[in-house]
């Protein structure tokens, strides 16, 4: 009796092709969808950037017009004026501005400093200075009742840090509630004339400012 080979699939080899097959496509879905969600964020986050750059611009132009003052400047707004044309919605912005702090050495630490700094110019130079010079000028400033914390108080009232932060939505955290990302610029902000105003010249400035914009 003569028997035919048949040659073919079974059931099984189907069902592994149809597996891997289906494997495959869940992969490159996904992957393309991780490609095009990362490409939003990136270009959201250049968005931000843009904004950040440009509310940093006004900020020190505010503060070159209006100067520094006693109080801290606290603002925070968004972007669905008329000139963004409802392009930015969902960002949002706000910045501030902070007093620095300048910490000088006091008399007695520069005169250790300007000691061990003579001492070491002097073995370099091969002669022996015992640190007299520095330490002795240092010395009678202290006792002319000169305080370096004046001088610190003087440099604050010439500095400020001005940080800004745009914000946008970025789904969703473990929990469902929404999450923000952030662009932040840090910059410092020179007063070239040292006056700053007052509290109360400060709030009236404020208050004459949100009665204009709500005109």
């Amino acid at each position: 009796m003569l028997r035919l080979n048949r040659a073919g699939f079974t059931l099984l080899e189907c069902l592994m092709a149809l597996l891997l097959i289906s494997t495959t496509l869940v992969i490159l879905v996904e992957s393309q969808s991780w490609a095009v969600r990362s490409q939003s964020r990136a270009e959201r986050i250049n968005t931000a950037t843009m904004l950040a750059g440009e509310v940093m611009t006004l900020l020190e132009l505010r503060m070159e017009k209006e100067g520094f003052g006693e109080i801290e400047v606290r603002e925070r707004g968004d972007f669905n004026d008329e000139r963004f044309a409802g392009f930015f919605d969902d960002y949002r912005w706000e910045y501030e501005v902070e007093t620095v702090e300048v910490k000088l050495p006091n008399l007695d630490q520069l005169m250790g400093l300007a000691g061990e700094g003579a001492d070491a110019a002097g073995d370099a130079a091969g002669i022996s200075s015992s640190g007299a010079a520095p330490a002795n000028d240092l010395a009678a400033l202290d006792a002319m009742g000169l305080d370096l914390s004046m001088f610190s108080d003087m440099m604050g009232n010439f500095l400020r840090e001005a940080r800004v932060r745009v914000c946008f939505p970025d789904g969703n955290n473990a929990d469902g509630q929404p999450v923000d990302e952030c662009v932040e610029f840090i910059t410092h902000l020179v007063n070239p004339t040292g006056r700053v105003m007052s509290e109360e010249e400060q709030l009236l400035l404020e208050a004459q400012e949100d009665l204009e914009a709500s005109q």
